[in-house]
């Protein structure tokens, strides 16, 4: 009789337990469908306010410089092109098979759209490992509507194929932590080697997850045959990278580009470059990014992160019991800024209100979502509707308003009007002298897949046969970088007779108020203005240059220049 009883009990509860277990699978499967639901639902939504971006604006000059490389015949020529250019091939030769299909704005612009979603869904599948599902959603709420991500989803740019491998080899790199798997290792290591040949930043890159890396090696939890692995795929990353330094990036150091470049990245700022210690610079520009990326007050934004990075500390050690991986985690939110700060610091490479600072959103992005997790780990209603109306909060304040009142004349109708009214008053086989910005976007809107024939001239000039016409460009990217009047020596000994000549002065304004005429001409030699035509912020002017030795130095200056 005992025995029959303590065998009912027995039974009943086991009965009870499986009735148990059967009702949290039930919960957690219903909860499962409702992440990802909401993870639909999210990129849905990024894609759609993407897509009516698309063609929102013409074809930037950078955008311009990558169709340039493209377009060319062959592999061969496509790889020669590249090499003039910062960044590495793997992104020319993308396009330049791309550009079977078509080379319209909207189409051109497209894969960058194509390769965000993929980079969406594994960061938030990366995130997820770190964190846990509910988490992992602020992350990837964050991704798919920070200004950078969208605005980086639509243009002619290698930075989000180069994000899709980040988070690729994120994902697979913490699945090879967690479970030692040598394919999951072997394809992060693919991943990175690729985003190396998409773009340099890559190396900042992983030079950040190899040091967070050695923390879980130091930390005795992988086994010799992982740690060797591992070991392997940096020394072949590091051949890859001292490769691409030594065949391509040797040449821009300390050369006039990097100077150039630094001048337009420290004027994106919200401090005076000239007044502050370097240090302080250094912190101001961390906090541009932070504000680039997030939008919003970038001491809270900044004060989340450590928060992030704190709650980190203590998840690590509480799941692992091991210092080193607690480091490491925590570390995954700070050591990417201290890096970029460093690097900013040595004039290395920029920090702040620049597209080159985007290799640093997958580590913010986690510590968001690590913030994020005292309140989001646990399933609640309160708890989530909290979450919804922080997130719902941040996007009415940032992407919505942005997005809602982003007006601008700088569209490609805008562009193909330049390029019409350039045609209909410049004669065949006059010289044109321009800026590289305006040249790049001129050679697409006036020549598009066909060829223009280039020569270096002395003194950094560059002449360009583009259809009829004959043009030159100054030394600098943009006219307001080019002290053009203290230059005229150079100017005259490279163009010679043509320097004292009619020649049709060009430029597109790009909505940049550096690039209005009253500032612009007043670094130009003295002149004499023969004909002007405008349309918008882009002019086209008929000038004779007066060599400042003439005895008619007494011409128009630039406002008398612009009333004519």
């Amino acid at each position: 009789m005992g025995k029959t009883t303590v065998a009912s009990a027995s039974i009943e509860t086991e009965a009870q337990n499986d009735e148990t277990r059967g009702s949290d699978s039930s919960q957690e499967t219903s909860v499962s469908v409702v992440i990802w639901l909401s993870v639909l639902v999210i990129i849905l939504v990024g894609i759609v306010i993407r897509v009516n971006l698309l063609d929102l604006l013409f074809l930037g000059y950078d955008e311009a410089m990558h169709f340039q490389a493209a377009r060319a015949t062959n592999v061969a020529d496509v790889m020669q092109a590249s090499r003039i250019y910062t960044h590495p091939p793997l992104i020319f030769l993308f396009y330049h098979y791309w550009m079977i299909l078509g080379d319209s704005e909207w189409l051109l612009r497209l894969p960058s759209l194509l390769f965000c979603v993929p980079a969406l869904v594994f960061g938030f599948l990366w995130l997820k490992e770190l964190l846990g599902p509910r988490p992992a959603l602020v992350g990837l709420t964050f991704l798919t509507f920070s200004l950078p991500m969208i605005q980086l989803s639509i243009v002619v740019r290698g930075y989000t194929l180069m994000l899709m491998f980040f988070f690729v080899a994120l994902y697979y790199q913490e699945r090879f932590f967690r479970h030692e798997s040598l394919p999951a290792l072997v394809v992060s290591g693919l991943c990175l080697g690729l985003a190396m040949l998409t773009h340099y930043a890559t190396a900042w890159f992983l030079l950040v997850i190899g040091l967070l890396a050695l923390m879980r090696l130091f930390s005795g939890s992988l086994s010799r045959r992982a740690i060797v692995s591992w070991v392997f795929l940096q020394f072949a990353l590091i051949g890859l990278c001292v490769g691409l330094y030594l065949l391509h990036v040797r040449g821009f150091v300390n050369s006039q580009i990097q100077s150039e470049l630094w001048d337009v990245w420290l004027n994106y700022s919200s401090a005076d470059q000239t007044k502050l210690r370097p240090a302080a610079l250094t912190l101001i520009h961390t906090a541009d990014y932070i504000k680039y990326v997030a939008g919003v007050n970038p001491i809270l934004m900044g004060c989340l992160l450590l928060v992030g990075a704190f709650v980190l500390l203590l998840k690590g050690y509480r799941e692992s019991a091991s210092k080193w991986i607690a480091i490491e985690r925590s570390m995954t939110v700070l050591l990417p800024m201290i890096i970029a700060a460093f690097l900013f610091n040595y004039r290395i490479y920029p920090l702040g209100y620049t597209r080159h600072s985007i290799w640093l959103i997958p580590f913010t992005a986690a510590g968001f979502s690590a913030a994020a997790y005292p309140l989001l780990r646990c399933p609640g209603v309160f708890r989530s509707a909290c979450g919804i109306f922080l997130l719902g909060f941040w996007f009415y304040l940032y992407p919505y308003q942005v997005v809602r009142s982003l007006e601008t004349t700088q569209t490609p109708a805008m562009a193909r009007e330049v390029a019409s009214l350039l045609k209909s008053t410049v004669p065949a086989d006059s010289l044109i002298i321009t800026d590289d910005s305006t040249r790049n976007v001129l050679e697409y809107y006036l020549m598009g897949r066909e060829q223009t024939q280039m020569k270096p001239l002395e003194g950094g000039f560059m002449e360009y046969q583009m259809g009829d016409y004959r043009v030159i460009t100054v030394p600098k990217f943009h006219f307001y970088l080019y002290d053009f009047k203290n230059e005229w020596e150079k100017y005259q000994q490279v163009l010679g007779e043509d320097a004292t000549e009619p020649v049709w002065l060009t430029y597109i304004g790009f909505g940049n108020p550096r690039n209005t005429p009253q500032r612009l001409f007043r670094n130009f030699p003295p002149r004499k203005v023969l004909e002007k035509t405008n349309y918008l912020d882009n002019y086209i002017i008929k000038v004779v240059f007066i060599a400042p030795d003439s005895e008619n130095k007494k011409l128009p200056d630039a406002d008398t220049l612009i009333d004519q």
